[in-house]
């Protein structure tokens, strides 16, 4: 009977350190870093709707920091509505615009000038810039469904490079 519970004592112990090593594995470091958890943040669109990045758990997302007054940014947005259009229901796109040194007419401007169907949100008190310390725009982060980033782009993305990228988590 002592070898009974000192068996289901060792085996109960070596559930318990599994269960925590699990555990650990899944709650990653909150980082910048490839691997880690990305840090979540809550901007408002133009109209007021406010949108946290951890809404879109269960979907990957591309989070592209971008400005109107950027060249880069400026040529990146067909392809990124071209490709919002065709994977939008596998894949989320959310633009952060950093509103530091523009104005909200401008981005109104800007997203009816170039038809963009994918939400925008302004970042007019340089949280996620921060955040993010992006020094380079535009920044990508594409970030799988389980809210971890998995790859880091600074400069602007084609259509194709979207594709590519995501593939991957689109499956």
């Amino acid at each position: 009977m002592k070898k009974f519970i000192v068996a289901i004592l060792l085996l109960a112990i070596t559930g318990y350190g599994i269960w925590n090593a699990l555990a650990a594995e899944k709650a990653k470091e909150v980082g910048l870093s490839v691997g880690n958890a990305a840090p979540d943040f809550s901007l408002q669109t133009l109209n007021g709707q406010t949108i946290h990045l951890s809404d879109f758990r269960g979907k990957p997302v591309i989070v592209n920091f971008w400005t109107t007054w950027c060249p880069p940014c400026k040529k990146e947005m067909p392809d990124m509505e071209k490709f919002y259009k065709a994977y939008h229901s596998d894949v989320e796109l959310l633009a952060v615009h950093l509103t530091s040194q523009d104005t909200r007419e401008n981005v109104k401007s800007f997203i009816n000038e170039y038809q963009l169907s994918f939400p925008v949100v302004l970042d007019e008190k340089k949280k996620a810039l921060e955040l993010y310390h992006i020094q380079t725009i535009p920044t990508s982060y594409i970030i799988d469904k389980d809210g971890v980033i998995r790859k880091k782009i600074i400069g602007p993305m084609t259509y194709k490079q979207m594709v590519e990228i995501t593939a991957a988590f689109r499956e």
